[in-house]
């Protein structure tokens, strides 16, 4: 699936938790754990493991962003949480190194097709984050349309242009954290 996101800084977090619950229902609660790995010397994420809903979600993307946004393609498949410590042990083994974790907390709701979640991330404060999923063969006008989609949801709750997010949470994690630019 081709993923269409934009994240905004939400200083606001419990006025746009608001404005979600009125229009799409109480928001559910989200809590994920992702680790992450990389390519020994590499400075990109080259797999996830996400623990979220009681299930382990193993993951690698593909990330291009530009003025529009955040774009990825993703490839996942899920395993049991037993299975969690096999699956770091087997990443270990085909050489990739432990990288970075990312504790996100907050609440989601779903938007009509719009997928939104409203969460604190590590120590870098609240996020709205917006996304909407299109087949890998979407053309250019159908990925317009969900950004122009994603950007009218944006500014339902105030947040405009000057409020997104370009950056990547590991770019930000890294730098806060570790000192070390992404």
């Amino acid at each position: 699936m081709r993923e269409i996101e934009i994240k905004a800084r939400a200083s606001e977090p419990e006025r746009i938790k608001s404005y979600f619950d009125s229009h799409f229902g109480e928001g559910k609660e989200v809590h994920k754990h992702d680790h992450y790995f990389r390519r020994p010397g590499e400075m990109i994420q080259a797999l996830r493991i996400r623990r979220f809903n009681g299930l382990v979600e193993l993951t690698t993307k593909k990330t291009f962003s530009d003025e529009k946004g955040e774009r990825n393609e993703e490839f996942e498949f899920k395993a049991l949480p037993e299975q969690e410590e096999a699956a770091v042990e087997f990443f270990h083994a085909l050489g990739y190194e432990d990288f970075f974790i990312k504790k996100k907390t907050g609440y989601e709701w779903m938007a009509e097709r719009a997928h939104v979640e409203l969460l604190s991330v590590n120590s870098l404060g609240w996020f709205l984050e917006i996304e909407i999923l299109l087949p890998f063969e979407s053309d250019d006008d159908e990925v317009e349309e969900a950004r122009l989609e994603i950007v009218s949801l944006l500014a339902e709750v105030g947040l405009r242009e000057k409020d997104y997010e370009s950056r990547s949470y590991r770019e930000m994690i890294l730098e806060s954290e570790n000192g070390i630019q992404g």
